[in-house]
Parts: structure tokens; sequence; C-alpha cells
């Protein structure tokens, strides 16, 4: 009996302990002896103390309360004229998708090229285009039964936007304060389609660039993030292809810890390129994310954006919680 008491003061004492110091107990099963009960720090059950670390991830929407219309276009605001639809044409193919078709191609052309610098392939019954970058200039390759003919495309400008640098007011906690810059410029090429007569098809190329820079309160320059797109778009019929770049530079004591990419809606009437950046100075962490958005309007509010959310490490690193 004195045995069993001294179990049973043993065990009330555990559970002051544990509930006095913020643990919870858990057990690997029923049957299991005292001795091979746990003890979980409270908020710690997914290896986080609660209220110190957010996610790895932002969520980002970019529905743009604008209908549609030439009226509220980019190209409008240029005085570029609603463009003619053009004959339906096939999906743009990747090169990934076409490799040995579109290096045979290239061959046989002899134009150099790389997949790189292929900007996309259109396959039709009885014939292919082929669009590639060459500097400032695009290539066309068009392959028809009566051979292969070669064309430099010179992008017309249509217009520029430039806004800011604009304080976007404090981040998270108020810790850091951003400034930003928004760039869209607009460029139009005319491909010729495998078709008699030499039709053409109005493509546009749209170039966005979000560039953010943080600093600290008292002005101490922290690190500056440039997320950049390229959209090549059927006016009024869809979003052909993304292409993603990023710079940033920033103060020697925060660090990278991880970026990534994410490309939606190539093909679709709306496409979107989002930008995630992690960085960690010490126990301090800033979670970045820029998304960049264009509809097959080419609208001037497409939903672009940006968000950051801040909070402290649990670790010395920064990197994670």
């Amino acid at each position: 009996m004195a045995a069993l008491c001294v179990i049973i003061v043993l065990g009330l004492a555990i559970l002051l302990w544990g509930a006095w110091h913020g643990y919870t107990i858990g057990s690997f099963g029923i049957g299991h002896a005292v001795a091979n009960m746990y003890f979980i720090p409270a908020g710690l059950w997914n290896g986080f103390p609660s209220g110190t670390c957010g996610p790895d991830t932002i969520p980002m929407t970019s529905t743009s309360m604008i209908e549609p219309s030439f009226e509220n276009s980019f190209l409008n605001s240029f005085g570029e004229p609603d463009p003619s639809p053009g004959p339906g044409i096939p999906p743009m193919i990747n090169y990934s998708q076409k490799k040995d078709v579109i290096d045979t191609l290239m061959a046989q052309a002899q134009v150099n090229g790389t997949g790189d610098s292929v900007i996309g392939f259109y396959e039709y019954l009885d014939s292919r285009l082929l669009l590639m970058s060459a500097g400032e200039n695009v290539t066309e390759l068009v392959d028809t039964a009566n051979g292969i003919r070669t064309f430099t495309l010179l992008p017309r400008p249509v217009g520029v936007l430039h806004t800011g640098p604009d304080e976007g007011g404090t981040v998270q906690h108020g810790a850091y304060i951003p400034s930003r810059e928004h760039t869209v410029t607009i460029l139009r090429i005319d491909p010729v389609l495998p078709h008699p007569g030499n039709e053409t098809v109005p493509l546009y190329i749209v170039k966005k660039t979000l560039t953010d820079t943080y600093r600290y309160p008292d002005g101490t320059w922290i690190a500056t993030i440039s997320t950049n797109g390229t959209f090549y778009v059927l006016y009024g019929q869809r979003v052909e292809r993304i292409v993603a770049g990023s710079t940033f530079s920033l103060d020697p004591s925060w660090n990278v810890c991880s970026q990534k990419i994410e490309i939606s809606g190539e093909g679709s009437k709306t496409g979107a390129l989002k930008h995630t950046v992690k960085l960690a100075h010490a126990s301090e962490r800033m979670l970045l994310a820029y998304q960049i958005t264009t509809g097959e309007q080419i609208q001037v509010t497409d939903g672009d954006m940006g968000s950051t959310s801040q909070w402290i490490s649990r670790d010395s690193i920064g990197c994670s919680c």
C-alpha cells in the first residue's frame, strides 16, 4: 500500500510539474508503463513553439475588379488600336515538349539557338512555326511543304508604365519599411503564319518588373528584390508563355534561406508568376512573396501584388524554426 501511495504521489507531481511548465503529456499507446510516457511542450506538436513562426507560403489571389475590355486595356492608354482578331492557331508548345523536332528544324534552317532562346513552337497538320529570341529581335522559322522560310521580327514599342518608388506602409509588426517600383513595358510582333497570303497574328510581349527595397525604420538598407516576368499574349485569346527572372541584393549580415518561382496559367486567359523569397538575419526572418499577372486583354490593373510576413525564429540561424 505504501508503495502504491508513492507511485500515485509521484504521478500527481509529474502532472502538476508538466502543467506548471506549459507541457502536455502524450503516450505511445495504451498499456505502456509510466516510464514510456513522453513530454511535449504545449504548442510544439509541429516542432514550433506557438506564435513564433508563420508558414513558409503566402497564399495570393489576383482577380481584377475591372471587367476586361479594350477601354481599360493597357493598349488604349497608349493609343494602340484594338487589334483585329487573329486567326485561330494551335496552342504554343514549349521547347522541352518537342526538343528533337525543334533542334532538327533549327539545324535544317542553319539557325543557331538553344532551348533558352526558344519562345515557342506551333505545329499544324502540314506545317510548323518556331519563334526564337535573337537579342532584341525575334527570329521566326516557318516550315511548309515549300521549304523553310526565315523572318526577323522587330518588336514594336507600344508603351511603358512606371510607378514608384512608393512606400507601401510598414511590414507586419512594424519592423521594416518597404518601398516599391513597378514597371510595365509592352512590345508587339506579328508572326507570319504558314498560310497562303502571309497572314499574320498579333503577339504582344508584356514585360513586368516589381522591385521592392526594404529598410529599417531608421533608413538603413536591408535588401532589394526584383521579380521579373515576360508574358507572351495573343490579345483577346490567351497568355501563351511566361518567362521568369529575378535579381536581389542584400546586406551581408542577412542570408537568403530559399527562393521559389511558380508559373501558372500558360495557355489560358490569365497567366501568373509568383516569386517567394525567405531571408534571415540571426533569429529574424522575413518571408516575401510577389505575384505578377497578365490577362489576355493586357489590362493596366492586373492584380500584381506583394506580401510580407516577418517573425522571430526560435533558433539563432533564422532559416528554420
